[in-house]
């Protein structure tokens, strides 16, 4: 049987289901309703909804169907007028019949001593670290990763497929402690302070990305593509124990940034480099990172969003913080559209289909049954932080302020020169013509050239002073 593509909606009195069946023939359909039950039958289509409240069948209830869109239209009556049914978006969780129907418990996935979201919500603080008990505890050779930490061993049998996707080299013999230096040691590396320098003086390509508004779907139904998704999602439950669910929302929170970053820098439209660009920003699918609390989501999130996309800019990073703070508020419904597009990007970008696997898939089958008060409740956090350019730690405010000297210094010693003869007495490694040059970015290297050389005299002296004491 094939589960056909359906959708949800209700007023006060009635459901309305309405089921796209092109195939079927109408004079073989079957509709059962009763208390949170619902089928459809019409070969070789079948559906059967656990619904989040009660309807039944009567004279009120009707059906048709639509020739000019071949669709079934059914009106489904109330039990309890005037009753809102939560969750008629979340297609996958309502395709399960309630209670269990065999003695497969595959549906189930239960990650350490389980929790309930009603009964653990109020323990959040999101600015506390947690101890993960599960990493702290464990050998190394035991590491684990992935969605409610549940995989290992994975790097084993694909390590030259996930090689070309993660940065972290050997995580089934790292803590996540030991896998967070060598990812904070890697973005020390990476950082480009020309490149930085020269988004902070250029920002003719930056500004128009900070003012874009990005649109909000609140309200629209669920595309074609994404309707597929969802019914072909299984209905699975996580049991996490309160350290996971909370690193599970952490994780979450850092790939919708990421995703943020990237739908602002390409205004909604995703480029070939969209995949690659939500992969890299992301600390969860870079380096497999657990996080313990919003601030280490963020602080991850504004380094690698200032060294490797092609904007770095601290203002973009932060226009991004307000997007998610916008989504995660609007609800499960928006978050999960962020996921199904972040699912059919990595789909189409080999080998990152492999990330879908570990996080991806998992957390768009979970979002459907997380709780709207704890999303908005990690939005209220995020809008809380006041960040500055000294959280990042990579000498931004030196950078820009040398920068800036160096262009004053240019302007004072030579008003009169000619623009071309200024710009020689900058030295730029490996640019030699340095008229084909940008004046900003020729400022910026120099800038990033005399912080470099200043920080090695520190370094220089420190060693000398050493020497002297001894």
């Amino acid at each position: 049987m094939i589960t056909p593509r359906f959708k949800l909606s209700q007023d006060d009195n009635y459901l309305f289901v309405t089921i796209h069946a092109p195939f079927s023939r109408v004079s073989d359909a079957e509709i059962y309703m009763d208390g949170t039950d619902f089928r459809f039958h019409s070969n070789p289509y079948y559906v059967r909804l656990n619904l989040p409240g009660e309807i039944i069948e009567n004279d009120e209830a009707k059906a048709h169907f639509d020739a000019d869109t071949n669709e079934f239209k059914i009106t489904c009556p109330k039990v309890t007028k005037g009753t809102y049914f939560q969750g008629l978006d979340m297609l996958s969780s309502l395709l399960k019949p309630k209670g269990k129907r065999g003695v497969d418990s595959k549906d189930i996935e239960v990650l350490g001593e389980t929790c309930t979201e009603d009964d653990s919500e109020s323990d959040f603080d999101w600015f506390v670290e947690q101890k993960v008990e599960t990493e702290t505890d464990l050998p190394s050779s035991s590491s684990r990763y992935g969605f409610g930490l549940k995989h290992s061993g994975l790097f084993a049998t694909l390590a030259e497929e996930l090689h070309q996707v993660v940065d972290v080299k050997n995580p089934d013999n790292q803590s996540v402690a030991e896998r967070r230096t060598e990812r904070l040691e890697q973005e020390r590396s990476e950082f480009n302070p020309e490149h930085y320098l020269a988004d902070f003086f250029q920002t003719d390509m930056i500004d128009p990305l900070v003012h874009y508004q990005l649109p909000s779907r609140v309200g629209e139904e669920w595309t074609e593509a994404e309707t597929n998704l969802l019914k072909n999602f299984p209905n699975k439950d996580f049991l996490l124990d309160h350290d996971q669910l909370q690193s599970t929302y952490l994780g979450l929170v850092d790939i919708l940034l990421a995703y943020c970053y990237d739908t602002r820098i390409t205004m909604s439209d995703p480029t070939v480099e969209s995949a690659w660009a939500i992969a890299k920003i992301s600390g969860t699918l870079s380096w497999l990172e657990n996080f313990t609390s919003i601030r280490q989501v963020v602080e991850c999130f504004l380094r690698r969003s200032l060294c490797f996309p092609l904007f770095r800019s601290f203002k973009l990073s932060l226009k991004a913080i307000e997007d998610a703070c916008c989504i995660l508020k609007e609800g499960r419904t928006s978050v999960l559209r962020c996921f199904l597009q972040i699912y059919q990007l990595f789909n189409k970008s080999d080998p990152r289909y492999l990330l879908n696997q570990l996080y991806i898939h998992d957390y768009c089958v979970w979002i459907q049954k997380s709780n709207d008060e704890t999303l908005a409740s990690l939005s209220e956090s995020l809008k809380s932080m006041e960040l500055t350019k000294e959280d990042v730690n990579l000498n931004l405010v030196d950078l820009e302020r040398a920068a800036i000297n160096l262009m004053c210094n240019s302007d004072d010693s030579s008003e009169e020169s000619d623009l071309e003869e200024q710009m020689a007495q900058l030295t730029l490694k490996k640019k030699p013509v340095l008229s084909a040059i940008p004046t900003d970015l020729q400022v910026a290297a120099e800038a990033a050239r005399m912080i470099s050389s200043s920080e090695s005299d520190l370094d220089s002296d420190d060693v000398s002073s050493s020497e002297e004491s001894d």
